[in-house]
């Protein structure tokens, strides 16, 4: 990097080696009651940006693809037959979890060199494991990995938000799965040999109550080698002294996978509650936390905690780098009122991790009147872990009822994209949801964003969830799974046709336990062209990961000057002339 502040990056790593007039909008949505405002003045209208010259064209491969699923919970509540009504906290929580928990994990988890996904499905039959099979064909191994079922040997738990990353540390990625309805969630190791085993009991998950984990994310908070946990809870009541059970510190050994609550003494349950939430359906001492991840803010060494919220609720917790974590939250900047899915990356080329939360905005109806007028947010980082809100000026805040969210380089341009997938049912809001189009917001050069979802071929109107951006056939450009509702199939396999052929894909290998080289900065830097960072991340899109490759887009250019990668130990390694075109595995300078 070329600014100071990434050359003081480089000095502390190496230093520190989401109520529709009530419960009826609760399932993962915001109050439509255009008489309560969540702010003395609504935001700004979107800003109109200039059209990226670079485009990017989709193509629907799923059916080539045999991916083949449905999603759904038996015993499912018809929420749109239910009246909008107030103060209804007697209304089961599990019933609105069903309306959004679903899920997906990506990763290599079989080492063959490609991406594979793991689907839960709620409780309606066995989960799916699509094993990569190049050229975009997937075979469904769950039943030989041992993951088809988990409740017997032929039901599952109601699951949802599940994770891949090295838990144990043995190279390989082994498999957390949430969960809703006080149904439990589960750990597996990852045997090395294409199956799975379930270590949940005496793991400390065993010991997880929430009603609901809906999203989880992994990184190495204290800087002690191994992956921690961080797990969300909407719906969950808690009262104000409880253990959220959100922050769960790893204290394996070699003989045993471990993970202890510290939700209480890190400093994060006793500001996850908080004051009311704004319009909140369940009313007070509820969780309403969505999308969690680790990610260093303030570029100190140490990975911080955001994670988007539902009913104002969305959080920055800084690490405090002695376990512990200081809530830094501006609710005048953090306003995103139903953050549902995030995505971090430097999207501006600063040098700094900022933040994207997806959340809803509606048209207004025949009177003018706007029940959702907040939208999306992009909070810009200046730096030092403080955000400002830049939503209005880039063009990214009408992305209707949004949901699982990325940040990528679909253009292969060197600048990052937004994609969200979105979309609510019919009857539950005054505001019309249910044909809802998925955003592309193409970035423009100038800290602006076009939707450009129907001219690439993604404006699709399913009822979104989880998503995962990912080159799957290893062609250089950035596919896209989709989660979604679908009656027939409950899961799109979008293929990029961008085809570049200057690109570099990164893939770290780590020192044990941290295989992955989670919390890695890599750098790209080429001569006449701003820096290009990417930091390794283990976390939740909402109920879905990225894997924890690392894409660059490169225009025009064919070699890379300087490739450093900046390892969360203080250490560095720099690569120089690199040439694109190429997926690049670089192993930690002790290996």
């Amino acid at each position: 990097m070329t600014s100071k502040k990434n050359a003081a990056v480089s000095l502390a790593r190496a230093a520190s080696l989401c109520a529709v007039a009530g419960i009826i909008s609760a399932c993962g949505g915001g109050s439509d009651d255009s008489s309560i405002q969540p702010q003395t003045t609504p935001p700004p209208p979107p800003a109109v940006p200039t059209t990226p010259t670079t485009s990017v064209r989709f193509t629907n491969v799923t059916a080539q693809s045999n991916i083949s699923f449905t999603q759904g919970y038996v015993g499912v509540a018809d929420l749109s037959s239910v009246p909008n009504a107030t103060g209804g906290n007697n209304l089961p929580q599990a019933d609105f979890q069903q309306r959004f928990a679903s899920g997906v994990a990506a990763g290599d988890y079989d080492q063959d060199g490609d991406i594979d996904l793991f689907i839960v499905r709620g409780n309606i039959g066995p989960n799916r494991l699509y094993r990569n099979d190049g050229n975009n064909a997937f075979t469904d191994v769950a039943a030989v990995a041992g993951l088809a079922f988990t409740r017997t040997s032929t039901s599952n738990y109601s699951h949802s938000g599940p994770s891949f990353a090295d838990i144990d540390g043995d190279g390989d990625l082994d498999l957390f799965i949430g969960s809703i309805s006080n149904d439990p969630p589960l750990l597996f190791a990852n045997n090395g040999d294409g199956t799975f085993t379930n270590i949940t009991q005496g793991s400390g998950i065993d010991q997880l109550d929430a009603r609901g984990n809906i999203s989880s994310a992994f990184g190495d908070y204290d800087l002690d080698g191994d992956l921690d946990l961080f797990v969300t809870h909407w719906g969950t009541s808690r009262e104000q002294q409880d253990d959220t059970q959100h922050l769960w510190r790893n204290d394996s050994t070699d003989s045993q996978v471990l993970f202890t609550s510290v939700s209480m003494e890190a400093g994060i349950s006793v500001d996850v509650l908080g004051p009311t939430p704004f319009g909140s359906a369940l009313g007070p001492n509820v969780d309403y936390s969505f999308s969690p991840v680790f990610t260093d803010i303030n570029n100190d060494g140490y990975p911080d905690i955001l994670y988007a919220g539902d009913f104002n609720t969305s959080r920055v917790f800084i690490n405090s780098q002695d376990g512990t974590f200081v809530n830094t939250t501006d609710l005048d900047v953090i306003i995103d009122r139903n953050g549902m899915g995030q995505a971090v990356g430097d999207y501006d080329g600063d040098g700094d991790m900022d933040w994207f939360v997806s959340s809803i905005y509606s048209q207004p109806d025949a009177q003018g009147n706007r029940n959702f007028e907040v939208g999306n947010r992009l909070y810009r980082n200046d730096g030092n872990g403080v955000f400002e809100d830049v939503t209005a000026e880039t063009g990214v805040m009408d992305g209707g009822w949004g949901w699982g969210s990325c940040f990528a380089d679909f253009n292969a341009d060197g600048l990052l994209d937004i994609y969200h997938t979105n979309g609510w049912i019919n009857g539950v809001t005054n505001a019309e949801f249910s044909n809802d189009t998925s955003r592309l917001f193409i970035a423009n050069g100038e800290g602006q964003f076009t939707d450009q979802a129907a001219d690439a071929g993604v404006d699709d109107p399913e009822l979104g969830r989880g998503i995962v951006c990912a080159d799957f056939d290893n062609d250089g450009d950035v596919d896209i799974f989709q989660a979604h509702q679908d009656p027939v199939n409950a899961g799109t396999l979008w293929r990029n046709d961008a085809n570049p052929e200057n690109y570099l894909t990164v893939r770290l290998q780590g020192t044990a336990p941290n295989t992955e080289g989670f919390g890695a900065r890599i750098i790209a830097q080429v001569a006449g062209m701003t820096d290009q960072v990417r930091e390794v991340t283990i976390g939740s899109n909402f109920t879905s990961q990225n894997p924890t490759w690392q894409y660059f887009g490169l225009g025009n250019v064919s070699v890379i000057d300087e490739l450093r990668v900046e390892w969360l130990d203080g250490q560095e390694t720099v690569l120089s002339d690199v040439n694109t075109g190429q997926v690049l595995t670089i192993r930690h300078p002790s290996l």
